[in-house]
C-alpha cells in the first residue's frame, strides 16, 4: 500500500502538535509534501499499517545517518521524524493525521 507522507509547515507546527486539524482540502496552506512509501500490508489490520507508516518516517529508520536532512531542508522544514499533526494520505486518497495516540481520519 502506498502512502503520501505529508509533514506540517514550521509555521503551522505549534497548532499542529496541539491537535488543531488542518483543512484536508487545502492541506499546501498547512504542510509540505515531503515524500511517498511503499508499506507492505502483511496483515488486514489498518491501524498496523499506519503504525508501520509512523515507524517507517522516524528519523532514526529512515535518516539513521542524517541521510534525510538535505530533503528536509528543501522543503523547508524543521522535522525529520513523523511527528503529532503530519498526515499520512492512502491510496484511496483517505487523509490520516497523527493523533497523541495512533492516528485519526481527517
Amino acid at each position: 500500500m502506498n502512502f503520501q507522507i505529508w509533514y506540517m509547515r514550521p509555521e503551522w507546527f505549534r497548532e499542529g502538535i496541539c491537535g488543531e486539524k488542518p483543512d484536508p482540502t487545502n492541506l499546501d496552506a498547512t504542510h509540505v509534501f515531503l515524500t511517498s512509501i511503499a508499506i507492505k500490508a502483511s496483515h488486514n489490520r489498518a491501524d498496523w499499517t499506519l503504525q508501520e507508516v509512523y515507524h517507517r518516517m522516524q528519523g532514526d529508520v529512515w535518516s539513521p545517518n542524517g541521510e534525510a536532512r538535505q530533503l528536509i531542508e528543501s522543503k523547508g522544514l524543521s522535522h525529520t521524524s513523523m511527528s503529532v499533526g503530519d498526515i499520512a494520505i492512502d491510496e484511496a486518497g483517505k487523509a490520516h493525521i497523527v493523533a497523541s495516540f495512533g492516528f485519526e481520519p481527517l
